[in-house]
């Protein structure tokens, strides 16, 4: 009994099988006739000119959907080379400008460092000309010019150089002049050192 029941379910299967490889079958044939013309419709005449006349047998391949289908593909992706390299060409452009912004750039900040370059030597040199060490050292020196000064009057009045009234003047007033120097140099050097006293 198991054995006639298995029996008539065998050609079932292989009937289902069968018809799905006629299915595939069909849709493959009806894929290919799409794509493909049908050589029958031509004429006996059509068919020797197919096959000795180049142009005509380019013609028939033309008219094919396939061939016509390649060929709007191919123009559709020679539109997209176009596009990529029209923006490709805009971009190369727009790249060439900000290279010569960046350059320009450069120059610019190149010219703006040298400028701030003399500009830092020149504060520098005043900063040391202008440090409260640096003036109490020449007011130091101009106090000692000003001796100078006043022994050289004196030389000069021994000698004969010069009268009582001249030397009077001119001693007076190097005197006054190293009494001067003297005075700011001794009240520069007491905030100096009360500064460093400070810490500062």
């Amino acid at each position: 009994m198991p054995t006639a029941q298995q029996t008539p379910q065998q050609p079932q299967q292989q009937q289902h099988i069968t018809n799905e490889d006629n299915n595939g079958v069909n849709e493959l044939n009806k894929v290919e006739d799409d794509n493909m013309p049908n050589l029958s419709t031509l004429s006996l005449d059509e068919l020797k000119q197919l096959d000795r006349d180049p142009e005509f047998f380019d013609d028939f391949i033309e008219e094919m959907s396939v061939v016509q289908h390649l060929n709007e593909e191919l123009d559709s992706m020679m539109n997209q080379v176009e596009n990529i390299s029209r923006e490709n060409e805009t971009k190369g452009t727009h790249l060439v400008e900000l290279k010569r912004r960046l350059s320009d750039d450069y120059t610019a900040l190149k010219t703006l460092g040298e400028k701030c370059d003399q500009l830092n030597k020149k504060y520098l040199k005043k900063s040391e000309e202008y440090a409260p060490q640096h003036i109490r050292e020449l007011l130091q020196i101009a106090a000692s010019n000003a001796d100078a000064d006043c022994d050289r009057h004196v030389e000069h009045f021994l000698n004969g150089k010069i009268d009582v009234q001249t030397f009077l003047n001119t001693y007076q007033s190097s005197k006054k002049i190293s009494a001067e120097r003297k005075a700011r140099e001794e009240r520069l050097g007491t905030q100096l050192s009360a500064l460093e006293r400070a810490g500062i």
